[in-house]
């Protein structure tokens, strides 16, 4: 089910796609059927406008169906829209301050014989025109308040945290917070968690306790379990580890180093006499 806020969006774009269309139909008409000059100025405008804004509004709506593939953000969709309002106020400022709603129409089919065409007089051309210069107020008000609307949503975001509002989808990005969760889908597994723990409380509590003059049993040992506690009367402990530091390892985790000597010839050896040296001792060989 799409939510709130794509409702509201497709509504407002499909209203100025409706109002556009028209305003385009009659500046077509005008196009068409009047002849160029001072008063007419108004027309190209008005289908330049009416073309832009159905471009626009067209790009939005087709973009937007993608949801999380939609490569418009909401700062390039608030761009869009002010463009839009932009033309669409230029567009109903001049139609309401020209002086063509109050021309009069004539139709020659030369230069001075006057025809009368059938389905167009200065009253169709007055009722067409205050057509146009109506829609373009319209749109205007249509574009300019939706645009409001989602800047004010956008930095309401961004006031609580969500500082990638500006550059997430707009028709994916949950503005009015996470919808509830359907029927069909399970419970949370923190619900779960929680209805077995108090399943395993309640197990627990119906065990009996036992109360303080309740003497405990001696455990029975075995006749080899005695011979070792006769021959050994000291009871066995658990080894303690030694804490040094919080971050230093014990002596089981302390790390073992290797370091690697390169071969080296020994010296050679020297041989002293430690004997007793003569005075009358001479060092040179006998003679023969």
């Amino acid at each position: 089910m799409p939510s709130v806020f794509n409702v509201i969006r497709t509504c407002v774009y499909v209203a100025v796609l409706l109002w556009s269309v028209i305003c385009l139909a009659i500046a077509g008409h005008f196009q068409s059927i009047l002849v160029s000059s001072d008063l007419t100025r108004f027309v190209p405008f008005a289908i330049f406008v009416c073309s832009a804004s159905l471009l626009i509004i067209l790009a939005l709506l087709g973009f937007g169906l993608w949801k999380e593939r939609n490569p418009i953000s909401t700062r390039i969709e608030l761009g869009c829209l002010a463009l839009a309002g932009v033309l669409w106020t230029a567009l109903g400022a001049f139609v309401a301050s020209s002086d063509s709603e109050e021309a009069d129409v004539e139709c020659y089919s030369a230069q001075n014989e006057l025809v009368a065409v059938p389905g167009f007089n200065t009253e169709t051309f007055h009722a067409q025109y205050h057509v146009l210069e109506a829609f373009s107020f319209f749109n205007m008000i249509l574009i300019w308040g939706f645009l409001l609307f989602l800047l004010v949503l956008a930095l309401r975001q961004h006031s609580m945290g969500e500082k990638g509002v500006w550059v997430s989808s707009v028709t994916a990005f949950p503005w009015f917070g996470r919808g509830k969760q359907s029927r069909g889908l399970p419970p949370p597994v923190i619900s779960r968690s929680k209805s077995r723990s108090r399943g395993t409380r309640a197990a627990t509590s119906r065990i009996p306790e036992r109360k303080q003059s309740e003497k405990r049993a001696p455990e029975k040992k075995a006749p080899i379990q005695l011979e070792l506690e006769k021959k050994h009367p000291y009871p066995e402990q658990p080894a303690r580890r030694i804490h040094l530091g919080h971050h230093e390892p014990s002596r089981n985790e302390s790390p073992t180093y290797v370091y690697w000597i390169p071969h080296q010839t020994p010296d050679q050896a020297h041989v002293r006499d430690h004997r007793s040296r003569d005075r009358y001792q001479k060092d040179t060989l006998p003679r023969r």
